[in-house]
């Protein structure tokens, strides 16, 4: 396992006692889904759980189709990517937006940008979010880790805040990722690509309810 990979399980583990505390399945959705637990999802590395819940063959085209929905709704606002042949949506919101330079506690801007991105995760079962934290390469490789690290738990701590506060529910399945500096998109090599590279993106990944109504051709 390289030191990326320890580095990320060490930080989904650290983050899984405050997870278990707020995200307890009721007895009626543990029976409809029993297979779909936080704390599996939270021992897997970034690229599997990307890669997981999977959509089968016969209902990825009513899944794109849904997620291009979504990727709409958040294009005029955000940076919207699709991945896994559009069955994932990715939305980037530059740190600079929520964090002061060096900082790790969000600025007074921050929660008004990540609100609206609540809206979609009213049902904890339609999608699995993953958050991830990128910073450019700027600093010590031990410097860049520890921004990571302490701006994914602002941000993860901030989800757990809006579970207590009831804008999202205790059931949704919430896994952070601390990235430092190793997925740049661009090259750290201007101010403007740095900018770019300072990045948290959330998931959309679809969840055992999208796929079961994908199946019985009831998505909206």
């Amino acid at each position: 396992m390289n030191n990326l990979m320890q580095h990320i399980i060490a930080l989904a583990l650290a983050l899984t006692p405050i997870a278990g505390a707020h995200a307890q399945d009721t007895v009626d959705s543990a029976a409809k889904y029993p297979d779909y637990q936080e704390d599996v999802f939270m021992d897997m590395d970034f690229d599997t759980n990307i890669a997981t819940p999977a959509a089968a063959s016969g209902i990825k085209k009513e899944v794109v189709k849904h997620q291009r929905k979504l990727a709409e709704q958040f294009k005029d606002r955000y940076t919207v990517d699709l991945m896994r042949d559009g069955e994932v949506v990715i939305v980037s919101v530059p740190t600079d937006a929520l964090f002061l330079p060096n900082d790790t506690l969000f600025c007074k801007e921050a929660a008004g940008q990540l609100t609206p991105l609540l809206a979609p995760m009213a049902d904890p079962y339609m999608y699995k979010i993953i958050v991830a934290i990128h910073t450019d390469d700027t600093g010590s490789e031990s410097y860049r880790e520890h921004l990571s690290d302490e701006r994914i738990r602002t941000v993860y701590d901030w989800m757990m805040n809006e579970i207590d506060r009831g804008v999202i529910s205790e059931d949704l399945v919430i896994v952070p990722y601390s990235m430092g500096s190793t997925m740049p998109l661009v090259p750290n090599d201007t101010r403007r690509h740095r900018k770019e590279n300072r990045r948290l993106e959330i998931y959309y990944i679809p969840g055992p309810e999208l796929l079961s109504r994908a199946a019985a051709h009831t998505l909206k």
